[in-house]
């Protein structure tokens, strides 16, 4: 293969640390494959994002490279001992229930904290995994009392998590995961380097398993593609342990043409970029509308809530829906037995937890208002917003498909949709923040200013920008200097 005068350097790389910043449709895993393929006498871990680019990569990769997930990797140690008391997520009811309480203000916090200490590196359960309280110096005695009441009901969670032997609290995949961190694992017995993939967007428990290693270190990502931070996630492109790597830089994308590109880099403007991104691709073109005629569209959507109106907006069209994640994770099952238990059909619901754990839908809708649970809110204004939505979820279903390629209408969310590519993308109109307004929180706006531009950079052929995108780019325009080259025409 004829590399680049970017790739080439890389993947003859001997440095014990090597940080590859790559944009958007740059070639990392080609890149990556080729490091691998140069450097054969090493046994090389491919820490991969999440399973299915850990499936991607087993027919990518050469032999000296084994392909697994962090979960992965701890399920080997941890997991398998804890089948049968495995769950996906932790629910506010679960906690209630394992605690005999109905103070859901304080089953919100414990939830959170949980959650949140599971993701860290740290060792044991402290105040800073406490939400309510974290960025708080004073606290009156009051909230001193309720603080060190939330902290000790999540440490007696956790501990029950671990006990093999109580099922009465189950423990989830991020559960064993921060057991196989807290054992220090050491992989040098088995490897002699890591490929961290997405190192901008790594959870900090995952970081720390990686930090401890003394093998040679590959961290690869882009930091503008950092779109996980809501979730404790942290860049570890620009982690202590990564200081004094060789660093690289991958900026010739061959995903699109010069046109997304120069999209991409207005809003990359806006936080601080100064490196351009290269549209070496074929030659996209942005409009403000997909052509009507295109016989397969991919839509992005700023959130689950937008995927589904969109989806309910389509169903007259009756077109071939695929979505990315599968139809299931938009929670359309778990919305159906919710309207079913608001119309008093409890008969019909097919989730018995449901019934279980709420007396009524008021009491559902109290303790929604009460805790501020965001899913819960979500579901109640999706049911009040589609009186008929039993029939209208049953059109969807029906016209859904698992092989994209029998799809005419492909639907995700700008967070499912990192790492993956269309021809024809159209953003929806639900990005709701503006990026740009100063009352905006300096990282609140990087957030949405990356979750923008790895929207953006899907496209491969024609990119239909969506009004928050349009009104970026107008605003870049006027504050440039008279003179200076204004950007490529939008149609």
């Amino acid at each position: 293969m004829q590399w680049t005068d970017e790739q080439q350097p890389i993947i003859v790389s001997e440095a014990p640390k090597l940080l590859i910043q790559a944009g958007a449709g740059s070639g990392k895993t080609t890149t990556l494959v080729g490091y691998a393929k140069h450097h054969s006498q090493l046994r090389i871990l491919y820490l991969c994002y999440n399973k299915s680019v850990e499936q991607a990569a087993r027919g990518r990769f050469p032999r000296n490279v084994v392909n697994k997930t962090a979960h992965g990797l701890a399920y080997a140690v941890y997991g398998s001992q804890y089948t049968h008391k495995q769950t996906n997520n932790l629910r506010l009811t679960d906690i209630a229930r394992a605690v005999s309480t109905q103070d859901w203000e304080l089953v919100r916090d414990v939830l959170a904290t949980l959650n949140n200490f599971m993701a860290s590196a740290d060792a044991e359960i402290g105040r800073g995994h406490f939400p309510r309280f974290r960025d708080r110096t004073m606290l009156t005695s009051a909230q001193e009392r309720f603080l060190a009441q939330g902290l000790g009901v999540a440490r007696a969670l956790w501990t029950r998590m671990k006990d093999l032997n109580d099922t009465g609290v189950q423990i989830t995949h991020d559960g064993y995961l921060k057991l196989y961190q807290l054992s220090q694992p050491d992989l040098s017995q088995r490897f002699d380097c890591i490929l961290l993939d997405e190192a901008q967007d790594v959870n900090p428990v995952i970081a720390d398993i990686v930090r401890i290693q003394h093998i040679r270190k590959v961290a690869v990502g882009d930091r503008h593609q950092q779109i996980y931070r809501f979730r404790g996630a942290e860049d570890a492109l620009n982690a202590p342990w990564m200081e004094g790597a060789e660093a690289h830089y991958l900026t010739q994308s061959f995903r699109f043409g010069p046109a997304v590109a120069h999209v991409a880099n207005i809003i990359l403007s806006y936080k601080g970029e100064t490196r351009k991104l290269q549209g070496l691709g074929f030659k996209t073109l942005v409009k403000k509308a997909l052509p009507p005629d295109l016989a397969h569209k991919t839509f992005i959507h700023r959130t689950v809530i937008g995927v589904i109106e969109n989806a309910l907006s389509l169903v007259p069209a009756r077109p071939q829906i695929h979505w990315v994640g599968g139809i299931d994770s938009y929670s359309l099952r778990d919305l159906e037995d919710l309207y079913l238990f608001s119309r008093g059909r409890r008969d019909e619901v097919q989730n018995r937890k449901l019934l279980r754990d709420y007396r009524d839908f008021p009491q559902y809708m109290e303790i929604a208002e009460v805790s501020q649970d965001s899913e819960m809110l979500r579901s109640i204004k999706i049911i009040s917003t589609y009186p008929d939505l039993p029939q209208r979820i049953q059109a969807l279903r029906a016209r859904t498909v698992d092989n994209e390629l029998d799809a005419t209408v492909t639907l995700t969310t700008a967070h499912k949709a990192k790492g993956l590519e269309w021809d024809f993308v159209a953003l929806y109109e639900d990005f709701g923040a503006d990026p740009l307004s100063p009352d905006l929180a300096p990282g609140r706006r990087d957030d949405e200013l990356n979750l923008l531009y790895v929207a953006v950079t899907r496209a491969m052929k024609i990119l239909a920008i969506n009004s928050m995108v349009l009104s970026i780019m107008q605003r870049y325009v006027e504050a440039r200097a008279p003179g200076e080259l204004r950007p490529t025409a939008v149609d």
